[in-house]
């Protein structure tokens, strides 16, 4: 049964989740579209090894094939995962700015969420909100996972992924995806970085659409939009 939109609050609400689904679309055919890619290359690297007689040379070529196999398997795959949770964030940060501003000028304020200084863009629009409707964001029963989102997507965008404190090694263990598989030359340290799945990405965005959903419910009950 189709929704009926009544009020701006429901058409707005409407937009953020047809955002939010396209982003999952897009997660999807991106994976579906590089395993496709992985299997026909080692299905390549089979049709070539077949055509070598030399067991020696045969080994030697699969050793070689190796390092593309691993980039398609391993690397890409964490290349694109980290780099969709920074969109999926930013699609996040980007939302909740837009609602926040408009709450602000529906009650004709002078000031807007940039006003209040910072760069943790989702910090500053809750207490931004907050302050206007008294709608405690940080209360939600999501907000743990969507905060949690962010120390991620900052580690992603600051470091490379690179985890630098105890607290982002103890997030990305809770979740399994600490990559161990880089060595830093000359020292021969293990280098640990951020290898975000597939599956905590379609988690978040079911958090994100959680999240709104707890937003626009309160936005519309006080009527701020």
């Amino acid at each position: 049964m189709a929704r009926v939109l009544k009020t701006r609050t429901d058409f707005l609400s409407v937009s953020t989740d047809i955002k939010i689904n396209e982003l999952k679309s897009y997660l999807e055919t991106l994976r579906n579209q590089l395993e496709i890619i992985a299997s026909d290359y080692d299905h390549q690297v089979d049709e070539q090894a077949q055509r070598i007689d030399d067991k020696r040379s045969r080994d030697e070529f699969y050793e070689f094939s190796g390092e593309q196999h691993f980039n398609y398997t391993e690397t890409f795959p964490r290349i694109l995962l980290n780099s969709f949770h920074v969109m999926a964030y930013s699609l996040l940060e980007s939302e909740i700015i837009s609602l926040a501003n408009l709450v602000g000028r529906k009650q004709s304020q002078i000031f807007e969420v940039s006003d209040f200084g910072g760069r943790n863009y989702l910090g500053s629009s809750s207490r931004y909100i907050n302050k206007l409707t008294q709608i405690k964001v940080q209360d939600f029963r999501s907000w743990n996972s969507i905060d949690d989102g962010r120390h991620l997507r900052n580690t992603i965008v600051h470091s490379n992924g690179i985890i630098t404190s105890q607290h982002i090694f103890d997030l990305a263990r809770s979740h399994d995806f600490i990559d161990s598989s880089t060595i830093d030359f000359p020292s021969l340290r293990t280098i640990e970085r951020l290898s975000i799945t597939y599956e905590y990405c379609q988690n978040f965005l079911a958090t994100l659409k959680y999240f709104f959903s707890e937003l626009y419910s309160e936005l519309a009950t006080g009527d701020f939009l």
